[in-house]
């Protein structure tokens, strides 16, 4: 069954149809929905599983949105799945509580045990200030203790960018905060 006549059964409400749209892509949104919801991540088959369904059943209640004109199905199933994955990692990310015990965990002093509480207002707010991804990899580096390998592997990018975006990150705030910060970054 071409693509056209899956359109045209799914929206007709035809089940074969939608199982032969279910046979045929399942496999390639499993790929896509994988690589935004990485297993390192904390993410497991199940959660890919969930975002593979929630395409088709998008597919299956709202077909009209889907325009041939602007692509082929494979392309628009392949970009909802995208959606939903990210989504889901977003919202995985901001969900996520860190026990005492993970903050605690590297042998350096971390990066609050340096300032008083008066300070973190000011750090907070230069921290805040740094554009996305640079802002997460400094999170992730210096409250959290992870390496750069490990950011480097969560976030899908070159360890060595991680290591330039930490630097320039650092660099920055040292401009923008007082002396006693430097003290602490460096």
């Amino acid at each position: 069954m071409d693509e056209a006549k899956i359109i045209e059964g799914v929206r007709g409400r035809d089940e074969a149809a939608f199982s032969a749209a279910i046979s045929r892509y399942s496999r390639l949104l499993w790929v896509v929905a994988s690589r935004h919801l990485p297993k390192a991540g904390g993410f497991s088959e199940h959660d890919i599983e969930e975002c593979v369904a929630d395409v088709f059943f998008d597919l299956w209640q709202d077909s009209e949105r889907y325009d041939p004109e602007k692509g082929s199905l494979k392309s628009y199933l392949c970009m909802l799945a995208s959606r939903k994955a990210i989504s889901r990692y977003r919202r995985a990310a901001q969900s996520r509580v860190i026990s005492l015990e993970e903050l605690r965990q590297g042998d350096e002093p971390s990066f609050e045990d340096a300032l008083d509480a008066q300070d973190y207002g000011d750090l907070y707010a230069g921290i805040a200030r740094l554009p996305e991804p640079t802002r997460e990899i400094l999170m992730r580096r210096y409250f959290y203790n992870e390496q750069p390998a490990a950011i480097a592997a969560r976030m899908q990018l070159p360890k060595k960018e991680i290591e330039n975006r930490l630097y320039r990150a650092k660099k920055s705030l040292s401009c923008s905060l007082s002396e006693r910060y430097k003290e602490v970054l460096s």
